[in-house]
């Protein structure tokens, strides 16, 4: 039995940097890189019936503007789930870009990248899309009515179905002594860290490597999948946490859509390339979530003791 790691408190080795004003955090790596500015989703629900980026193309100092047409092999088709599970009947991911429509309000459509963040953003204004609206689905209890749906090819809005019981709770619920019925709803959660994602990408030309610094809470995974979308031997992939000013499991995707699309252009561009986010782009495009109703049934007693549990709980996925 140690006390190394339990019994005895744990000596922190980062603080002293971090609070003189040493951290070194996403933003402060790659201030030669180029910067990248994204045309996102103002909608919540519609299909792109046209993107006209005519008017950013001419801008000085832009390098590059990326859409879905603009993107092949992995990194054209849909982004990896996140946690497999069987009880997953319709799982739904988004494209790196959006393919063809929209299911919230942030989702990336256009990618700029230009000689800053600055010129990124004023050519990003000038990209003109037009979308044919749909009825968005919002909240739980709306999308259980399933009079519209997030995804044309699920109906019933539903992705998942998990069954889990011991016993005849049917049985024991005509049993109990007493019984009680109620419903209680948990709101979204929003992780709101500091410092909010950021990516920065730079390719070896040489060696054919490439190393990416990441605000992220798994570089592994995040490591993994862009070798996987990039088709790059793992052995090719560096992926580093520097300090991350915060996380609350918001950096736990893997990956999130800019931890693919910065590297994919570093490598196209040959440059050093950098993104990251300001907090509007955190709270319109970071995932949100726990949003559920439960609907209750208890069994008790006259002790109070409880006896059956029936739950029923619709979970908020997002889109």
């Amino acid at each position: 039995m140690t006390t190394k790691l339990f019994g005895e408190p744990i000596v922190r080795r980062e603080d002293a940097r971090l609070i003189v004003g040493k951290g070194r955090y996403l933003d402060d790596i790659g201030h030669r890189a180029l910067g990248v500015a994204f045309v996102r989703s103002p909608h919540a629900n519609a299909r792109i019936t046209d993107i006209d980026v005519s008017g950013a193309i001419e801008v000085d100092g832009v390098h590059a503007i990326y859409t879905y047409e603009d993107l092949d092999g992995p990194m054209a088709e849909p982004l990896p789930v996140l946690i497999p599970h069987p009880a997953l009947t319709a799982p739904r991911t988004g494209y790196p870009l959006a393919n063809g429509s929209v299911s919230h309000v942030g989702e990336p459509i256009v990618m700029v990248v230009a000689e800053d963040r600055y010129i990124a953003e004023d050519a990003a204004e000038r990209i003109v899309v037009d979308y044919e609206f749909r009825a968005p689905v919002i909240g739980v209890e709306v999308a259980e009515r399933a009079e519209h749906a997030v995804h044309e090819d699920i109906p019933d809005n539903v992705a998942a179905r998990l069954v889990q019981e011991f016993g005849n709770v049917e049985d024991a619920l005509r049993d109990a002594p007493h019984t009680v019925s109620f419903f209680q709803t948990i709101e979204r959660s929003a992780s709101m860290p500091l410092e909010g994602k950021g990516v920065h990408a730079r390719w070896d030309t040489v060696d054919e490597s490439l190393r990416v610094y990441s605000s992220t809470q798994t570089s592994t995974s995040v490591r993994a999948a862009i070798a996987t979308k990039l088709e790059l031997s793992l052995d090719r992939v560096e992926v580093i946490a520097p300090d991350v000013g915060g996380g609350f499991g918001v950096k736990i995707v893997h990956p999130w859509p800019e931890e693919l699309l910065v590297p994919w252009a570093a490598i196209r561009l040959g440059r050093e390339v950098k993104w990251a986010e300001d907090r509007r782009e955190h709270f319109i495009s970071s995932a949100h979530e726990r949003g559920q109703l439960q609907r209750i049934t208890a069994g008790y007693d006259d002790e109070g003791r409880l006896l059956a549990l029936d739950a029923h709980i619709l979970h908020d996925h997002g889109a």
